[in-house]
């Protein structure tokens, strides 16, 4: 079968056009005024499963890519298959990790653990995200909003510090008016203690006492201080 160069050439198009909009799925930018589901519908429809590169973003450099699932049976696949596709091996960020030590720390997290460690941590956090349960947090979280925006005048980076890690707290049992499990500031994490977080001082709840009893089993723990 003759193919003419002008044919070619079209392919060639093409497939730089794919490439391009592939690699609109990593880049933040591509995010700023909505989901671009076109793009989406399309990348299931023609290369479901496939390869996309990391250009440099701001400060970040680039990166090496990574395979990226688009259809939902695929990656269900992948999600029930972690003999085949590890969340523990190299982490689940988009970005690697920097070093062996960076990448010891975030396989610690649930986010990155593998069955069995995952299924036994899902376990014990399902309680606290039941139907009911969603609704009343739901309520709680609406109340704690309000509360701060009711202050006046903000800084919205110190709101949007506060209400996440105040729900951690809260799902976690902590009491309040201790500042338990709280952030002071905008530069306060939940995952790394820093001068301007404390840790929860006790498990009040049954949730966070059937959590704390589970991570003090031998063998058990993975936390880092």
């Amino acid at each position: 079968m003759a193919v003419h160069r002008s044919d070619m050439a079209a392919a060639a198009a093409d497939a730089a056009m794919t490439d391009a909009e592939a690699v609109r799925v990593f880049l933040p930018s591509t995010y700023e005024k909505s989901v671009p589901y076109d793009l989406f519908a399309r990348l299931r429809e023609e290369t479901p499963v496939r390869w996309v590169p990391e250009p440099a973003v701001g400060p970040w450099r680039e990166g090496p890519g990574f395979w990226a699932v688009f259809r939902h049976a695929d990656v269900k696949h992948v999600l029930r298959t972690p003999e085949d596709f590890s969340s523990h091996l190299g982490a689940t960020q988009i970005r690697d990790p920097d070093t062996p030590s960076d990448l010891a720390f975030v396989q610690d997290m649930m986010l990155n653990m593998d069955p069995p460690e995952h299924s036994r941590l899902r376990r014990i956090v399902a309680a606290a995200f039941t139907p009911r349960a969603v609704r009343t947090l739901e309520q709680a979280i609406a109340g704690r909003a309000a509360a701060l925006f009711a202050q006046g005048t903000c800084d919205f980076v110190e709101v949007a510090a506060d209400l996440p890690v105040w729900t951690l707290a809260h799902v976690m049992g902590c009491p309040r008016g201790t500042g338990g499990c709280s952030t002071t500031g905008p530069r306060g994490s939940s995952a790394t203690r820093t001068p301007t977080t404390r840790a929860c001082p006790r498990p009040t709840s049954p949730r966070s006492r059937r959590w704390a009893a589970g991570r003090s089993r031998p063998g058990r723990s993975r936390g880092r201080a």
